[in-house]
């Protein structure tokens, strides 16, 4: 068989394990948003809310216990996707801030587009008596592999 030629279950088998990822977040997620639910957490309160951590450890704690437990690989990337899952909704109520959501800092996305016109009106040089100065060049029977060390450096 040529090994430069993909088949389709190449394909599926490259897909699978990100797939079921995918599967343990959204089943995470789903979850997560059941216990919030069942304990009645407000998200809207300020300060730190000890009701908002039990969704985080739950869904952490069961990712890493099926991820260990387990023994068919697939049900571990579905735990592992719990576990991530859990991280996530950890860091939304820690930071306040949901990983899921994309980029707050970038602003309005058509204004990304738009490039400010190049002003072309420099100023003007002023006119002034500039001085010549005369450059020293090197005498060709300087020795350049010669060199003196330096000991001190004074810094005015």
């Amino acid at each position: 068989m040529d090994k430069s030629k993909i088949n389709v279950k190449q394909v599926i088998e490259e897909i699978k394990a990100p797939a079921l990822i995918f599967v343990g977040m959204l089943g995470g997620s789903l979850g997560g948003k059941a216990l919030d639910k069942a304990l009645k957490v407000d998200p809207s309160l300020a300060g730190f809310n000890p009701k908002a951590m039990a969704k985080p450890v739950a869904l952490l704690s069961s990712g890493i216990a099926g991820a260990l437990l387990l023994k068919d690989q697939n049900l571990k990337l579905v735990a592992a996707g719990v576990a991530a899952s859990g991280i996530a909704s950890g860091v939304k109520v820690l930071l306040k801030k949901d990983l899921l959501s994309g980029f707050d800092g970038l602003g309005d996305a058509n204004q990304l587009l738009i490039a400010e016109a190049f002003d072309t009106n420099l100023p003007e040089l002023s006119s002034g008596d500039y001085q010549s100065l005369e450059v020293e060049y090197p005498s060709e029977e300087s020795n350049y592999d010669e060199y003196e060390e330096v000991q001190d450096v004074e810094i005015l």
